[in-house]
Parts: C-alpha cells; sequence; structure tokens
C-alpha cells in the first residue's frame, strides 16, 4: 500500500454509526460522500490494526454481520428511512413526525447496543438518531466524534439569511444541538470551521479534515480495456465534460446545461454527461429534461449508474464541472482529481481547496452560465493547458487527499478522545 500510517502500541476500538437515508449502506458505491468517508476511513485504520466496527440499520435481507475489508458490520433491525431526513422536515406534520419516530427507534437500538461493548471512540455521520443517543447517554458524549456532512449549511445551521432556512430549522438545528454536546466535531472545509466559531461553539471542540481520495492506480491502467463499452452505454464524443452528483438545484446543473448550450451555438461538438440520482427533487430534473430535449443539447442523464462505470467515466472524460451554490467537501471533486482531470467549480465551500484557479483548473461565481461556458471553452481549445492541469490534479490528490493521509489526521482526534 505504499507509505504506511504512523505505527500505534495500542489498538484503538472504533464503532461507527452509519444511520443512512433510505437504506443506503456505508460502501463507497452507495453514490454518497458520507457512505465513502465512513467506509474508507474505517478501512484505513483496520488495516493499521484498530478494532472498527461499522453499526448501521439491517436493510434488504442483508446479513446481521459481516466482514468487509477488515471492517466488522453490524445491522440492527431497524426500518429503513421512509424518505431523505431534510426533505422529510419540510413535509409537515406527518413527514417530521416520521423521521422522529424512525431515528428514536434507531438511537435506542444503538443506545441498547452501546451498552454491551465498550468502545474508546463512537463516530457519529448523522445528525438526527444521533442527537437522540446524545440525550438517552450523557455518559457517551464524551467518546463521540461526529463528522458534520454538511452541503447546505446555510439551511441546516442557520448561517444564511433566515428566508433559505426551514421553518422548524430556524429554532432547532440538529447538527448544532449535537456539536454542542460531542466531544468533537470535524469539519470538511475552514470557512464552515470560523462560521462555526462565530455562533459560540468552543474551538477546542471543531477540528478541520478535509475528505480523502483513494488513489486507486488499477483503473486508470485498465481503462482501456473497457472505454469502447463506456462510449458506447454513456454517449460519448469527441470531447467530454463530466458532471455526477444528485440532481438538485444546489448542484447548480440548470447553469452547466446553459454553458454547454452556449459552447453548441458556438460551434462546438461535445457532449456532457449527467450522473447522479434523479430521485430527490424530480419536478427539476423533469424540468431540465425537458429542456434538454426541446433545444436538441447533447447531453445525458444516465441516473444512478454502477459505481465501476463511474470510476471509468472518470478517467475518460475530459473536463470536470462541478457549479454548486453550496458544498460541504465533495467527494466527487476528489475523484476527478485522483483522475487526473482538469477541473471547473464554483467558488464555494470547499472547492477552493481542490481546484486552485489557473493550476489544475478554474473557479467561477455560482449561478454565472457565462463564465462556466468562458473555462469550458479555454480548457476544450487548449490540450496542453488540459493536460498540464490534469496532472496537477493528480499531484493535489496525491500529496494532500490520501486516504492514508487523511486517516492519520483522524488518529490523532481518536487518541485525544480515546485517552
Amino acid at each position: 500500500m505504499g507509505e504506511q500510517l504512523q505505527e500505534v502500541d495500542i489498538s484503538i476500538i472504533i464503532l461507527h454509526i452509519y444511520d443512512s437515508d433510505v437504506g443506503e449502506r456505508a460502501l463507497p458505491d452507495q453514490g454518497s460522500g458520507p457512505a465513502s468517508v465512513t467506509f474508507y476511513l474505517s478501512k484505513y485504520m483496520a488495516k493499521e490494526g484498530h478494532d472498527v466496527t461499522i453499526l448501521e440499520r439491517r436493510c434488504n435481507n442483508l446479513p446481521p454481520l459481516e466482514y468487509i475489508e477488515g471492517i466488522r458490520f453490524v445491522r440492527l433491525d431497524a426500518k429503513k428511512r421512509s424518505g431523505a431526513p431534510f426533505k422529510e422536515i419540510r413535509n409537515l406534520p406527518f413527514g417530521l413526525l416520521r423521521l422522529i419516530l424512525d431515528s428514536t427507534e434507531f438511537a435506542i437500538k444503538v443506545n441498547n447496543y452501546v451498552k454491551k461493548e465498550n468502545f474508546d471512540v463512537v463516530h457519529v455521520h448523522h445528525p438526527f438518531a444521533a442527537s437522540i443517543l446524545v440525550t438517552l447517554n450523557r455518559e457517551l458524549r464524551r467518546r463521540i466524534i461526529y463528522t458534520l456532512h454538511a452541503g447546505e449549511e446555510k439551511k441546516r445551521l442557520g448561517l444564511g439569511p433566515s428566508n433559505k432556512t426551514l421553518l422548524l430549522l430556524r429554532f432547532f438545528s440538529p447538527d448544532l444541538f449535537l456539536i454542542k454536546r460531542v466531544r468533537k466535531t470535524i469539519v470538511l472545509n475552514k470557512a464552515l470551521r470560523f462560521k462555526l466559531l462565530s455562533k459560540g461553539i468552543d474551538e477546542s471542540r471543531i477540528t478541520f479534515i478535509p475528505n480523502g481520495v483513494e488513489i486507486d492506480k488499477s483503473i486508470g491502467r485498465n481503462i482501456r480495456e473497457e472505454e469502447e463499452r463506456i462510449k458506447r452505454r454513456y454517449k460519448l464524443g469527441n470531447v467530454n465534460i463530466l458532471f455526477s452528483g444528485p440532481i438538485i438545484p444546489r448542484k447548480g446543473v440548470k447553469y452547466l446545461i446553459k454553458a454547454i448550450e452556449m459552447l453548441v451555438n458556438g460551434g462546438y461538438n461535445i457532449n456532457l454527461v449527467i450522473v447522479g440520482r434523479t430521485d430527490l427533487d424530480e419536478d427539476y430534473v423533469r424540468e431540465l429534461r425537458e429542456y434538454v430535449k426541446s433545444h436538441k443539447l447533447p447531453i445525458n442523464f444516465t441516473g444512478f449508474i454502477p459505481y465501476e462505470d463511474l470510476m471509468r467515466l472518470y478517467y475518460i472524460c475530459d473536463i470536470f464541472v462541478l457549479p454548486s451554490f453550496e458544498e460541504g467537501d465533495p467527494m466527487a471533486l476528489k475523484s476527478a482529481l485522483a483522475a487526473g482531470k482538469p477541473l471547473v467549480g464554483s467558488n464555494v465551500g470547499g472547492i477552493p481547496m481542490q481546484i486552485r484557479d489557473g493550476w489544475n483548473g478554474f473557479l467561477v461565481e455560482p449561478g454565472n452560465e457565462k463564465q462556466l461556458a468562458e473555462k469550458i471553452r479555454y480548457l476544450i481549445d487548449n490540450l496542453e493547458e488540459r493536460e498540464r492541469m490534469g496532472k496537477n490534479s493528480r499531484k493535489l490528490a496525491r500529496e494532500e487527499f490520501d486516504w492514508k493521509k487523511i486517516t492519520e489526521r483522524y488518529l490523532k482526534v481518536y487518541e485525544e478522545v480515546a485517552e
């Protein structure tokens, strides 16, 4: 595995609590950042000899106990969520009631399990059941670490204008409730850390650690064997632009489509592949599909695709674009970095940590399709620049975001909590 993490004399006993959306598992092929973070952090901790358990809901007839990559998966018999949590909150009163009941059931079962075991560190990744857990078990708080996977921080944490915050969350934020009660909170970008400090959170409780990426050399080596199949299946052409992520307004997909339209009208022979879930805001997706169809644009909505195909698309595409309005620390960009691609993204959240303007890509204003089109056009017209920026992306992934290095940073926090 190349360079090793620092050696430790004592194994830390670690529990990850993964309270997923709608039956999602803590595996990288599930398509979400929290799933990938939980899995890879557990994988690299287990490689170093630590005892790692992931506790999740038992869904889809999965076994109650399973070992994957040295990780113990324990699954509790708790029904899967009926919907994504922040979507349920909007559905008053029944959605909110379902969310409270689902979270309470899972929290009680987690608490019963934790009481029977002796964990040094309990790492949570979702705020709802965890908030109930710290209320049920105050003694557990000193051993809990929370990674705040916040993509909509203005709504969730009340950091934006009140009209941008869900009514209920203006009065009670599960994230803030949890942050004020657990031993440590990990935030994924420095800007969010400063914002939390401004909310009165104790500085000693907040640590900045970005997400990591697995530098998988085998995918790049073997890509030629699958290249033609991938090109046919996903309707690729001469110059291919990739977006990956849930198709929701926050991701700015509408403005990327308008930028592609500008380029196509300017005579550019390009293809845009949009990969990601289409079930989170179906009206929005329908609007985008109709626009693409009526304007006859070379854009392919793939929906959710096999993880292996997505990884190959990262390597085969020419440019990766993420035009979001808000981001924590997007895993999609990390994958594009590892694949050695030039990037175009909005200057928000954790994106500037991954895109160094002019060095491995370009930063643009969110919602500005003209800037998007301009930067994509520049990369299309300048092959040598694409190649130079792609090499820099790969370098950045290897030097700053390799999971082995990110795990070292988490280990220091674990050791502090486990003392």
